[in-house]
């Protein structure tokens, strides 16, 4: 290769950035000339990395699952290149203060294959590509027939290079379709549940317009008719048959004359909501056509192209992710989707007030911020809307409003500035709101609990961190 031709030659660059190229797949890019980039490619038991003047492929558009080690290695510089055993990577990167160090290993030691990224020379493990430890005293699988070790291979020649490059590209391509079709089933199925919905709106409605012919029977037969009954039988001239008759159902507090006008004005409500029901099922219709024509044209399509026309046709048929951990469009620094809706009318206890989001603000990066308007309001946000991979804040020692800082996508690492945004909201929205400084503790959503038999508002948390913040009040108003 042209201008690099060993691992060792990249000690002393610095890290332009880690660019995610699958999710099996990454590229470190260097700074300086000739220009570098080292790919690591990970399956179950088989590695492979390269040095390259390129990229594989272009950048994910989907977003990263590396963004813990490209936070930590912009701007870090190569310090050293070991050797190991068993083949693979060993790269140390001092940052660019020199306050820290990190070790970034692909290694083939263990049952399969890992990318490790640690903190030296504590050791702890900032990131790994397989999250689950073996104990060092744990005896490794057993050597037996049909067993394959794993291996981490050198694919830096051309030869080597290009299949690595025709490997990750298949293996995008084939993530990234069943991406986009989930989305697109996911859409097909709202979609196709609107329509029914629709049709099941529009034939009550219909049923409703027939109450415009009982009410002129009933102003036709008045005098037939006793005040106080509750059910009357009389001629339908309506029918084909000339004895077919319609019973009636009456309020028997009402005339015959009221319970005439009461029909009258079911029926006219029927008409309106037959119309809107129509519109309705009409707008789903063609939504469904237009996401027949997107899941061929999509295959056709750049993928952020499509990612974007998927995008704006989600936005259009108001399609919103739904709060039980569903895949989401959005990516890293875009403001995440808006909090689930209420349920749909008639389910629930009549008369009933039911906030449809809850108190929402945006930080400077994007990210959305819920936060609690009561202790009832706390307990939907933490434990019935949030997703389990969200991140949950609280102030320390002093009553306070519950904070979710929603994740756009499961593996999307908010800036420490967020982070720090999203305590600082906290702090303002408790007891302890007029304090210089306050301790606000935050973990993700799924290592929060309520305990049996609690209070409204009550929680439990585990793997909890610190912040200690400032109380600022949120620079924007709360979301509508």
């Amino acid at each position: 290769m042209t201008g690099v031709a060993e691992i060792s030659e990249l000690v002393g660059r610095g890290i332009r950035g880690v660019v995610p190229l699958t999710s099996r797949s990454l590229a470190l890019s260097f700074v300086g000339t000739p220009r570098v980039f080292l790919w690591i490619h990970l399956e179950r038991k088989t590695a492979w990395y390269a040095l390259a003047p390129d990229l594989a492929i272009d950048p994910d558009p989907r977003g990263s699952r590396f963004q813990p080690v490209e936070t930590a290695l912009r701007g870090a510089q190569v310090a050293e290149e070991r050797a190991r055993e068993a083949g693979g990577l060993d790269l140390r990167f001092e940052s660019g203060s020199g306050e820290r160090v990190y070790r970034l290993t692909l290694d083939a030691e263990g049952p399969r294959v890992n990318l490790t990224f640690t903190l030296e020379p504590e050791g702890v493990t900032l990131w790994a590509f397989h999250r689950e430890e073996r104990d060092a005293e744990t005896p490794g699988p057993e050597l037996g027939q049909g067993y394959r070790p794993p291996v981490v291979r050198d694919a830096t020649h051309h030869e080597a290079r290009e299949e690595l490059r025709a490997r990750i590209a298949a293996l995008f391509l084939a993530e990234f379709r069943a991406d986009l079709e989930r989305m697109l089933h996911r859409a097909e199925r709202m979609l196709t549940r609107r329509a029914e919905a629709a049709e099941q709106d529009r034939g009550r409605a219909a049923e409703m317009k027939l109450d415009r012919r009982r009410a002129e029977i009933l102003l036709a037969n008045y005098g037939k008719i006793s005040r106080g009954a509750s059910r009357v039988g009389l001629p339908d001239p309506f029918a084909d048959s000339p004895r077919a008759t319609v019973e009636i159902t009456l309020d028997p507090s009402l005339s015959p004359d009221e319970n005439a006008a009461r029909l009258f004005q079911r029926a006219k409500k029927g008409e309106r909501g037959e119309r809107r029901a129509m519109d309705r099922l009409t707008e789903t219709r063609q939504y469904l056509s237009e996401l027949t024509e997107l899941r061929r044209d999509s295959l056709l399509m750049k993928p952020r192209d499509a990612l974007q026309r998927v995008a704006r046709f989600l936005g259009n048929a108001r399609i919103e992710s739904s709060a039980r951990g569903d895949p989401r469009e959005t990516h890293l620094g875009r403001q995440a989707a808006a909090a689930p809706r209420a349920g749909r009318p008639g389910r629930g206890t009549p008369g009933a007030h039911k906030s449809l989001r809850p108190r929402t603000y945006v930080t400077s990066e994007g990210w959305e911020v819920w936060v609690g308007r009561s202790n009832t309001d706390n307990d939907l946000i933490t434990h019935r809307l949030s997703n389990p991979h969200d991140f949950w804040f609280h102030v320390v020692g002093a009553p306070g409003s519950h904070v979710i800082l929603r994740r756009p996508t499961r593996n999307s690492t908010p800036k420490r500035t967020t982070l720090v945004e999203a305590a600082q909201i906290a702090a303002f929205f408790s007891k302890a709101r007029k304090q210089t400084r306050v301790p606000v503790i935050y973990t993700e959503r799924k290592f929060v609990s309520k305990p049996r038999n609690a209070k409204p508002g009550q929680a439990l948390c585990t793997r909890e961190r610190e912040l200690m913040v400032r109380p600022l009040k949120p620079k924007t108003d709360p979301a509508a």
